[in-house]
This record gives structure tokens, sequence and C-alpha cells, in this order.
């Protein structure tokens, strides 16, 4: 049996593109001795950051006629006309051209409706467009409706779907109907790009961004469910206290960045935030190990990669209220909506003795996660294995 995991994305879509080289990785260190095992990259850029792992991968872009296909895909009647003209899509011919017997989506996508002929395995990140769906980015021009649209028709066809925690694989078999079993919650990992082997000197990292060790940081793209906005507020709060701590931005333009820039020019924060724009991942070890303390007042969960690299580096955490379960005592959990209590959470986070605490409570936590995960692989590899006993059944 072969499996094919199909990587969609480059390095500018920032931590979602590194979980899923982890997610490659991970697959391909459970095909090992057991099941072939390949990837497939939507471009040049995505199959270069493979090599860099050390993974081989073909480029097969999605074209036109794919894309032309996945919209008629909507249509019911357009499902018993592709059955009769037995018309597979050029996605779907190059796989199977490469004898993929389990196609493998590493994130959230509409890929899987091209598939007529072969089993998937697919990804599933958040619910958050129901859990808040006020933010634009989940509400406008049709984005709430498309991703009802694929969680309603795209998940239940999968032989497993992976969830990145119990309660995400709880929500989206209560919310459309879908068998408990075919999800399997799978923890986040940090990083690859975080060993010190792969990244560049704290030094040099802080010397090319202008920072000076100290700072709280916030690698997070500017959507507005970031939640950039708060931090901002906060700093008035705590400018008016007689502190002065500066914050770092680390993230690219998703469409909120102008409104955070004004809001910095309207409040005279210009000399306390720093804009470093999209990261290089051999930057983020440094500005990890650089900073007093790491910021993550999101609204969307239910867990998130930026704590798990905060434990892993040592990093004290301020972390949103919606996310606690994932925190457990290991951050100092703030509401989003509360200016006054992230701003207090940023005044303890770095007094000494609370920063050794939640450094030391951070390990601990990772390491939790970490079983569960190791878990997890089990039950992965054991759906594996049944799948390619299952599939000697047809030619």
């Amino acid at each position: 049996m072969k499996v094919i995991a199909v990587l969609e994305d480059d390095a500018a879509v920032g931590g979602g593109f590194q979980q899923s080289l982890n997610a490659v990785a991970q697959m391909k260190r459970l095909c090992e001795g057991r099941h072939g095992f390949a990837v497939v990259a939507a471009n040049a850029e995505a199959a270069a950051q493979l090599r860099a792992l050390s993974i081989d991968a073909s480029v097969v872009r999605v074209g036109l006629l794919d894309k032309l296909l996945l919209q008629l895909s909507r249509f019911p009647w357009w499902h018993q006309l592709q059955g009769r003209l037995r018309l597979v899509s050029p996605f779907e011919k190059a796989l199977l051209e490469l004898r993929c017997d389990l196609a493998y989506f590493v994130k959230q996508t509409e890929l899987s409706g091209l598939l007529q002929r072969l089993n998937f395995i697919t990804t599933l990140f958040d619910l958050c467009h129901r859990d808040t769906p006020e933010f634009p980015e989940v509400r406008e021009f049709g984005q709430f409706r498309a991703r009802e649209r694929y969680f309603a028709t795209q998940l239940s066809g999968a032989l497993l779907v992976l969830a990145d925690s119990a309660a995400l694989a709880d929500a989206a078999a209560r919310r459309y109907g879908l068998d408990r079993e075919r999800l399997l919650p799978m923890p986040f990992a940090p990083a690859a790009a975080l060993d010190a082997a792969a990244a560049r000197e704290t030094a040099e990292v802080l010397r090319r961004h202008g920072l000076e060790k100290g700072y709280h940081f916030y690698p997070a793209q500017f959507w507005a469910h970031k939640n950039h906005v708060r931090i901002l507020e906060a700093l008035v709060l705590l400018r008016e206290r007689g502190a002065q701590p500066v914050v770092a931005f680390a993230g690219g333009e998703k469409g909120n960045q102008r409104h955070v820039e004004a809001l910095v020019e309207r409040h005279g924060l210009r000399a306390q935030v720093r804009f470093l724009g999209f990261v290089p991942a051999e930057d983020m070890r440094g500005l990890y190990e650089g900073c007093a303390a790491v910021l993550m007042p999101t609204y969307f969960g239910p867990t998130n990669l930026p704590p798990l690299e905060a434990w892993a580096m040592g990093r004290p955490l301020i972390y949103s209220t919606l996310c606690a379960h994932h925190a457990g005592d290991a951050a100092l959990c703030v509401d989003p909506d509360d200016a006054g209590a992230l701003a207090a959470a940023m005044e303890e986070a770095v007094r000494p003795e609370v920063a050794a605490r939640l450094v030391d409570r951070g390990r601990r936590r990772l390491a939790d996660i970490a079983g569960e995960r190791s878990a997890a692989e089990a039950g992965l590899a054991a759906c594996l294995a049944r799948f390619e006993l299952r599939r000697r059944c047809w030619p």
C-alpha cells in the first residue's frame, strides 16, 4: 500500500505550513518499514521546504479543470453525470499515476472533493466559524457558507479525520453528524524549524530585526481574530502606570495590519510596537529566545501552535481563556475581551518567580501533550494497517 501526502501551501502561510510539515514528517515516520510513502506539493517552494527536511516531493499543481470540477461538485446533478462519464480529475489522475492507494491531506482542503476513486485521510484545524462567527475572515463574502458546505460534505467520506484535540473532534461529531470513531485527536507539535541546527543565532536574529532582549512576542498573521488590538489597548493601560514594554508582532498581512498600524499611530505607540512582517522559519527560534514572554490573546482555537513553541523554548505564556483547556496550568489565561486583564498578565509574567513557575509547568505540559500524540500515532498506525488489509480486496 502507498500513502501519498498532499502539501498545498508554502512557507508564506505561517504556522499552518509548519504544522503541515510536521504532519508530513509524522506520516513518513509511521509508514517507514510498513507502507509506501510519497509527497506531492502544489508548488516548487513547498517541495524545496520538504527537501530541507530530507523528504522528496513531486510537484502536482491544481489546474483550471480541477478547479472547474470542484465548482461543479457543489451541484447534486453533477455527481450522477460524472459517474456516468467515469470522469477523473487531472489531480486524481496524477495521484493514481504515482500508484497512490490512500491520499493524506495535511490541512483543511476542498481537494478531497476531487477524488472519485481514491480513499483519503483529511485534517480538521478548527470550527471557529461556528464558535466566533462575527469575525470578517469567517463571515464576509460567503466564507461562512463555504466553510459550512465543506464541513457538511467533505469530512463524512474520509477514512479518518485528524483533529487537533478531543474537544474539536467532539464538536465536529456533534455539529455535522460525523462518526466519532472516524475522528482521531492528534495534537500539534512545535515547528521543526525551532531545532537549533536549523536556526540562526539569537544575536544575529535580534540584530536583523532591530530588537533588544526582553520584549513581548506575538507570532501571528494579521487576522482580526488574532486580537492584536487588545494588546495595543493593554500597552496604553501600562503606559498610564509608568511601564512601556515593547511588543514584537511577527506575521504577514491578512487584511487587518493597516487597522492595527493606524491604532498604533493614534495611541502614540510607535516606539513600543515592532512590525516584523513575515519572518523566515530560521529566525523564529531567536525571536522566542529573545523575548520575555509570549502573547496569544486569540479568539480562535481550540489549540494553537505558538503556545507549544513557547513551552518548548522555555518562555512564559499569556494565553486566551477560550483555549484554557489547552494550556492547563502552564499559562496566564486572560479574557481576550479584557485589556486590563491582559495588561496585568503582561506585568505578572515577567516577574522572575512567576516566569520560572510558568516555564516549568510549560515543559511538563509539553511532555503531557507528547504522550497524547504518541498514543494517537498508535491509533493512526492501526488505521493504516487495517486499511491495507481491506485494500487488497479490489484491484
